[in-house]
Order: C-alpha cells, then structure tokens, then sequence
C-alpha cells in the first residue's frame, strides 16, 4: 500500500502515462538487482576486493557492448555470477600462461566476440544494424586496447586475471550465441 502510494504520487506529479511509469519502475529494479549483487559479491570477495572490483569492470565494460547469457532469476544471476569471478578469483589467476599464448587467445576472443556479439536479454529490444556492429566493434576495440597493455605490463597479477575474465566471456558469448538460435538445448 505504501509503495503504491509513492508511485501514484510520481505519476502524478510528473504527468507519466502507465508505460512510462512501468519503464521507470523497470529500470528501477534493473538498477537496485545490479547493486545488491555487485554488494553481495563484495563481501564475498572482501578478501580480494580489488582484483574484484577490477575484474567487475572488465565484465561490465565487456558485457554492456556484447551481452552473455542472461538468467530469469536474480537468485540464478547471483549464482553464476560469484562462480564466474571465483573461478577466475580462486583458480584461474593462479594460471600464468607464456605472454605470446595470452596474447593469441585475447586475439582469438576479439575475432569470438565479433562474430558472436552482441546477445541481448530477451528482456532487450534487437539492436538496428547500426548499433549491432557499433556494440560489436566497441567490444573488439576494448579487448584489442586490453592487449596492448597485457603486453605492455605482462606479468601483472591483475592483468593475469583480466585475461581469464575476457577468454572465459567470450566462451560465454559462444554458448549464449548458440542458446539463442536454438542450436543447444
């Protein structure tokens, strides 16, 4: 009864129509979901808070221009989001393969994520072709920019991290990508 009081009050105050109410209220959640598992994963991560938050902005840079796969549930999201960064966290950034070997699979995620990238929630309207090879050459353009530094700072602990992060969305991507078609499943 509150929260509808409060929702009659904007939608009053500010004119909106019923869709537009519904599109405020849809990025409100959107917003709130992705905070409080961003908050949750830190103190799951408290102890390694900083390749965390470094390996977060990777992810979020990379997945706002090329999407993944998407769960239905905040509970699922959740899930697969802390096993994703703990993997990379726990397991894969203890992995250091030869320079030459990152830098020909980063090479190799770029090429993956052109031709798979973008793959949008089902939630999320189809990009015009535009946008679809915009998003897609921002996504290239970021992971070819990654590469340059890897070479640059090579033995960088973080750096180590962040490349597990790209190899493991771009398979991620793939396995979206054939989700979607209808390929798998």
């Amino acid at each position: 009864p509150h929260m509808d009081k409060i929702k009659t009050y904007i939608k009053d105050k500010y004119e909106l129509s019923n869709y537009q109410m519904a599109q405020l209220i849809f990025v409100f959640k959107t917003i709130s979901s992705e905070l409080s598992k961003i908050l949750i994963m830190g103190i799951m991560f408290q102890n390694h808070l900083k390749l965390y938050a470094f390996l977060l902005l990777i992810m979020c840079f990379i997945r706002t221009f090329s999407g993944g796969l998407h769960f239905s549930t905040y509970y699922g999201c959740l899930a697969a989001s802390t096993l994703y960064i703990g993997i990379i966290i726990f397991i894969l950034s203890k992995i250091v393969l030869p320079l030459y070997i990152q830098l020909l699979l980063l090479l190799t995620c770029i090429i993956a994520c052109y031709i798979t990238g973008p793959v949008l929630s089902k939630y999320r309207t189809a990009f015009p072709k535009k946008q679809l090879y915009s998003s897609r050459n921002i996504t290239c353009l970021i992971i070819f920019i990654y590469t340059i530094i890897l070479y640059i700072i090579p033995l960088n602990p973080y750096f180590i991290a962040g490349t597990w992060m790209i190899i493991l969305h771009s398979l991620q991507l793939i396995v979206a990508k054939i989700i979607k078609k209808g390929d798998f499943i």
